[in-house]
């Protein structure tokens, strides 16, 4: 992976961390890391969704969900005329286990939005 940014609030594009820590507020099993990385468990399909705020006018934002550090799906904001505004996506994957999903901020900052933004990951079928 590339360098981490370790606050949230500091993300800048190319950073593969949107969330430290103390932003996890479930985590069963313990299969997201402290990074911020879903760990998978075990063979199976997964659902991955995020809901990643921009708080700037003039400011464009790119996501990308990252499946062993290869981009699976995207999601932008870049109206230039609202204020806040979400870049959403989700998608099911078949991961094998111990294959690592994280996001990653390809354009833009998270300056004043990290605490609205989401990453979930959960088994749906195990195979």
């Amino acid at each position: 992976m590339e360098q981490l940014c370790w606050e949230s609030w500091d993300c800048s594009p190319g950073q593969e961390k949107l969330w430290d820590e103390l932003s996890i507020l479930v985590n069963v099993g313990n299969f997201f890391t402290l990074e911020s990385v879903f760990v998978a468990p075990r063979k199976g399909i997964y659902s991955f969704n995020f809901h990643v705020i921009k708080v700037y006018q003039s400011q464009t934002i790119q996501v990308n969900l990252m499946l062993n550090g290869k981009p699976v799906i995207s999601a932008f904001a870049g109206d230039k005329d609202v204020t806040r505004e979400a870049a959403t996506n989700g998608v099911l994957l078949y991961l094998d286990k111990e294959d690592k999903v994280y996001l990653k901020l390809e354009k833009g900052n998270l300056v004043g939005g990290w605490q609205y933004s989401t990453f979930s990951g959960f088994l749906v079928f195990p195979l």
